[in-house]
């Protein structure tokens, strides 16, 4: 009878053991900037992130169905999401738009800001990964220069969080290269 209750007592520790989940951190991929000369640089601009209420509980965000909603519980962002999607999508700027100088923080307000804000940056269950929201780009007075929402869906090449993090961060090459595109044009245009 003492064997059976010691072999209950090990199997149900060993079991237990088994079934606690294990929590996996994620984080966008770095992109190495490029060197810019100084003497090219024109007028700096700042880069302010801001995610939706539900993108800033820390788990991934996956959408079911039309409605539904899901966060992931075991499968976090390394980072404050803001912060992370900051530092790509500043070097991301720097790479498409070399010739200005893009800052994440700065002592004093009195330089042009783009603003980005995120109301989807999640995954949904069909495979794909969304990014949906508005940027702002205000002038160093703050007024707004110019605006354009954005919904970028790609799908994720594989399965599972870390297919997810990849994509999303493709995400974030096609939302730069788009951001970056339309202040070019602004630029040839009329100054921006």
């Amino acid at each position: 009878m003492k064997k059976y209750w010691g072999l209950l007592s090990v199997t149900g520790f060993l079991s237990a053991c088994v079934s606690a989940p294990i929590t996996q951190y994620y984080r966008l991929a770095d992109v190495a900037p490029k060197a810019v000369a100084v003497s090219s640089v024109e007028p700096a601009i700042l880069l302010d992130i801001k995610v939706a209420d539900f993108l800033s509980a820390g788990g991934i965000a996956y959408l079911q169905g039309d409605v539904g909603l899901r966060l992931a519980q075991q499968n976090l962002w390394a980072e404050q999401l803001p912060e992370g999607v900051k530092r790509v999508l500043l070097s991301r700027m720097q790479q498409q738009v070399p010739n200005k100088l893009w800052l994440g923080s700065v002592p004093d307000g009195r330089i042009s800001t783009l603003s980005v804000s995120l109301t989807q940056f999640n995954g949904r269950d069909d495979g794909q990964a969304i990014l949906a929201g508005h940027w702002f780009l205000r002038n160093a007075q703050q007024t707004l220069v110019m605006q354009a929402p954005f919904h970028i869906e790609l799908a994720q090449q594989g399965e599972g969080y870390a297919a997810l993090v990849v994509a999303l961060g493709n995400g974030l090459d096609l939302l730069g290269q788009e951001i970056s595109h339309k202040i070019a044009l602004c630029t040839e245009k009329s100054g921006c």
